[in-house]
């Protein structure tokens, strides 16, 4: 049971670190959890407003994942998305 809760807590901290990151460097994006895709262990959606360039906003995304794959051994996947205006 305590490798479950260690495997929560890694995945909790590795998506806070994502989505603090990525709002640092793009404030004003949105971001939700969808159902993981393959073999994923955490999918998140990305909405990018017209005042960032989505390709990247989805670069810096993809660096962002695998940098924290290396720390935590978890593997996010970002959904990089304009806008709805």
């Amino acid at each position: 049971m305590k490798a479950v809760m260690s495997d929560k807590t890694l995945l909790a901290d590795a998506v806070a670190e994502l989505i603090e990151a990525l709002h640092q460097k793009y404030p004003g994006i949105k971001t939700k959890p969808t159902p993981p895709v393959e073999d994923e262990d955490f999918t998140i959606e990305i909405e990018v407003p017209p005042q960032f360039s989505l390709e990247e906003v989805e670069l810096e995304s993809h660096k962002e994942c695998i940098k924290l794959e290396d720390k935590y051994n978890i593997y996010m996947l970002p959904l990089v998305k304009r806008k709805a205006t």
